[in-house]
């Protein structure tokens, strides 16, 4: 059974050890303040397998990106730029594309290059090859 008294004693601990650790991130200097701890801790890891805060780090990792996807929003890219971003990644040809999806090579070069506005069949037939949700390309 959990000694909560012994946990809360040990807690406060380690919020004095490090407080950048545990603190909300909820201003400009928050997120510095993390992101320095943050650097400071993957180098004490220095990708040593199991280490014993690798978990501490991913926990802060993910509070540091959460709070910049709230106030830094990347906006989606263009359908046009996803399919080339898709296409540079899988290492795939235009011809690729057009064989696997049956959309004219033709067509794929105009619809990467923004010259040709994508249709639902398009976006069906790219979201399936490239194992993406279509309405990447909508």
């Amino acid at each position: 059974m959990t000694n909560f008294s012994e946990l809360a004693s040990t807690f406060q601990q380690l919020q004095a050890l490090a407080p950048e650790a545990f603190m909300p991130i909820t201003s400009e200097a928050d997120l510095i303040s993390a992101t320095a701890f943050l650097k400071a801790l993957d180098q004490e890891i220095d990708d040593t397998v199991g280490h014993p805060l690798a978990e501490l780090a991913q926990t802060v990792m993910e509070r540091v990106m959460a709070y910049e996807a709230e106030h830094y929003p990347i906006p989606p890219a263009a359908p046009d730029m996803e399919l080339r971003l898709l296409m540079k990644e899988r290492g795939v040809t235009q011809q690729q594309v057009a064989e696997a999806t049956g959309i004219h090579q033709a067509q794929v070069s105009r619809l990467a290059s923004g010259k040709r506005s994508f249709t639902a069949e398009h976006a069906r037939a790219l979201g399936g090859f490239f194992g993406v949700s279509p309405a990447v390309f909508l």
